[in-house]
């Protein structure tokens, strides 16, 4: 059953498909016939998006994430997208991934399904993360990685990569997240990183520190304090997201002359909403701007401090073996001197 899974999960994927997507054209599959899972707030560097008939596009602010697209990011790419339950995803540069599935509509249906091939991503995640179960999963090549509302980095390490070992590994920022194989089944926790290698028989497991590729991107910024935000607004959101399904459902059901005028009623009130949530937003940016100000020095300070730490750690180890070496020294050319006393000793 796994393994039907990540075939399904890594179908659109893997790179002989991605090569045959560079060349094709435009998918010619209608957007309105198809699922949206998020929408572009940040694009940069060398980004890629494929559809499920490897027809590429290249993203742009405000265009639409959909069910099926996988995205590609080369050295330096960077795309944020905001989804359709309310989280947030951060796509790091070299990464290869795919929206499995998706559904959003505010029942207890909804899921996302996200395959990771290479690369990292850091998900803040909407209400489909508290409804438990395998509604929120992240899929790889070696394990399958759940949550119940949290805020996490997994990143996948290929075979040839100097990074580190080859597998799969989770950091989590907020929560708790569960890696599962068919060996067996690890927690991480908040300031935690789990791991499972890409080859052997070895169980997931919980690391003794965070390893040192998980690096912060020029727009780690934009995490500050968004895990919070997110939590605040998700029942505000997801209420929204019911309503326009009975409205969208409500217009299916008018007569054809009817719709237009429906659907335009529904985007003005659309639209109201949103201009309020941005003003109530930029009423917020001030102190939002300084609260992650405060926390980046925070965050630089404490850098500093483990830092000096390290150096003083370092210094006291070399202390002790110049030491022990002076000792050793010292033995040996007693023993020299006094060979007799040595002997009989």
């Amino acid at each position: 059953m796994l393994r039907l899974v990540l075939a399904a999960v890594f179908a659109c994927v893997t790179p002989p498909a991605l090569a045959q997507g560079e060349s094709a054209k435009a998918s010619a599959d209608a957007p309105a016939e198809r699922t949206i899972a998020g929408r572009v707030v940040l694009v940069e560097g060398d980004v890629r998006v494929y559809d499920r008939n490897q027809g590429l596009r290249r993203p742009k602010l405000d265009d639409s994430l959909y069910e099926g697209d996988s995205i590609v990011t080369g050295d330096g790419g960077e795309v944020h997208f905001d989804m359709e339950d309310g989280g947030y995803i951060g796509v790091r540069p070299n990464t290869q991934m795919r929206i499995a599935n998706y559904k959003a509509e505010g029942g207890p249906d909804d899921q996302s399904v996200i395959g990771l091939l290479q690369g990292s991503f850091r998900s803040i995640t909407g209400w489909i993360g508290r409804l438990g179960g395998d509604r929120y999963r992240v899929v790889t090549r070696t394990v399958t990685i759940g949550v119940r509302g949290t805020e996490h980095e997994p990143h996948v390490i290929p075979e040839e990569s100097a990074l580190g070992e080859p597998g799969t590994y989770d950091r989590v920022h907020n929560g708790e997240t569960v890696m599962q194989t068919p060996k067996g089944t690890v927690n991480v926790r908040a300031n935690q990183a789990g791991f499972m290698p890409l080859r052997g028989e070895a169980r997931p497991r919980v690391l003794d520190r965070i390893p040192a590729f998980f690096r912060p991107t020029r727009n780690e910024g934009r995490f500050q304090g968004m895990h919070l935000r997110v939590q605040q607004q998700l029942q505000q959101r997801r209420q929204q997201r019911i309503q326009q399904i009975r409205e969208r459902r409500k217009q299916a059901g008018l007569p054809r002359e009817q719709r237009p005028r429906a659907l335009q009623e529904r985007e003005r009130r659309l639209q109201m909403q949103k201009q309020q949530q941005e003003k109530r937003e930029a009423r917020k940016a001030p102190e939002r701007r300084r609260e992650e100000k405060a926390q980046s020095s925070r965050a630089e300070k404490q850098r500093e401090i483990q830092e000096r730490q390290r150096e003083r750690r370092e210094a006291a180890e070399r202390a002790r073996k110049e030491r022990a070496k002076k000792l050793e020294e010292r033995r040996k050319h007693g023993e020299r001197e006094h060979p007799r006393i040595a002997a009989r000793e």
